[in-house]
């Protein structure tokens, strides 16, 4: 399979306050998702509730992969950072045993162990599904350890959000959809999770990367649209350079070869110019740009810039 393609698009063709509009994947993707829906589908993760979520108009859901226990140090700062938000705190995270791991957690208001299979989607339905049984109606602010941050206020944005769904940053890869390492939900109660239960589940999972973001990032905001009004208060228009000619018929004869790569990068602007994306106040930096994606940065200037972030 080929390498991510190179960054083609500046900051400065993202879209302000985009309300969702569907756009169709192609055969190529609708093929893989029929492929992955039958084969690639798991139980789900075993869990448990260690503290249940308590009545509350918001709750800041964090999401932590914790395989070896203890939190790291970028773990630990996103986790102080949460705690600091408006709210209360769930920390639903995925180690080898349910017994709390790291006493730095024992600070959030709520605990939901989970096993390490499933992937972040996995966690969100878990979590999601605790605030809405526990604490009905709560507003409810998600992310995940993928993204370092926040660097900016969330609780103004949550109280900007203008959709029941809002996501920080949407895409026009594989089809116009939210990204899904941080969003806001208005309102949610367990009708709201029936109305997400294709993507969000907590009777199946997805256990490798590339079904959950062909079979449930992707599809979040297209499936959430219709209950629920959706949106993103940046939208990046701009597709990926199409795939060559050989990858493309690789892909139609053997969909499986698409589990490294699922999504083109190019085009995401959290991965082609963050800095930009940090100037114009988006509150993350993607840590993927410090491991596997580290050719698409500069990093130096990234570590300059955390270092006058605080971080």
């Amino acid at each position: 399979m080929e390498s991510p393609a190179p960054i083609r698009s500046p900051a400065s063709l993202l879209i302000e306050n985009w309300t969702y509009t569907p756009s169709s994947p192609s055969l190529q993707i609708r093929r893989l998702r029929a492929h992955m829906r039958l084969l690639d589908r798991r139980p789900p993760p075993r869990h448990k509730i260690v503290v249940a979520p308590t009545p509350a108009a918001r709750w800041n859901i964090l999401f932590l992969f914790l395989p070896k226990g203890n939190l790291d140090a970028d773990q630990r700062r996103i986790f102080d950072r949460l705690r600091r938000l408006s709210g209360k705190l769930l920390v639903i995270y995925a180690s080898s045993d349910h017994a709390v791991p790291d006493p730095t957690l024992r600070g959030a208001d709520a605990l939901i162990w989970k096993d390490l299979p499933g992937f972040d989607f996995s966690a969100y339905a878990l979590a999601l599904d605790a605030v809405a049984t526990f604490s009905s109606g709560a507003d409810v602010y998600v992310q995940n350890d993928s993204v370092l941050g926040p660097f900016a206020d969330i609780d103004a944005a949550v109280a900007r959000a203008a959709w029941d769904l809002t996501g920080f940053i949407a895409s026009a890869a594989v089809e116009n959809h939210i990204s899904s390492f941080a969003f806001i939900l208005r309102k949610l109660t367990p009708e709201r999770m029936l109305g997400l239960s294709t993507v969000l589940s907590t009777k199946w999972c997805h256990d490798d990367f590339s079904p959950v973001v062909v079979c449930q990032e992707t599809m979040l905001a297209r499936v959430a649209a219709r209950s629920m009004t959706v949106g993103a208060f940046l939208f990046m228009p701009v597709k990926p350079i199409p795939r060559s000619l050989t990858s493309r018929l690789m892909l139609r004869l053997q969909p499986s070869r698409a589990h490294r790569y699922p999504m083109d990068v190019s085009g995401d602007a959290t991965l082609g110019t963050p800095l930009d994306l940090l100037d114009r106040g988006f509150p993350f930096l993607k840590r993927s740009l410090f491991t596997k994606f580290a050719i698409l940065g500069d990093r130096p200037a990234l570590e300059d810039r955390l270092r006058a972030l605080g971080w």
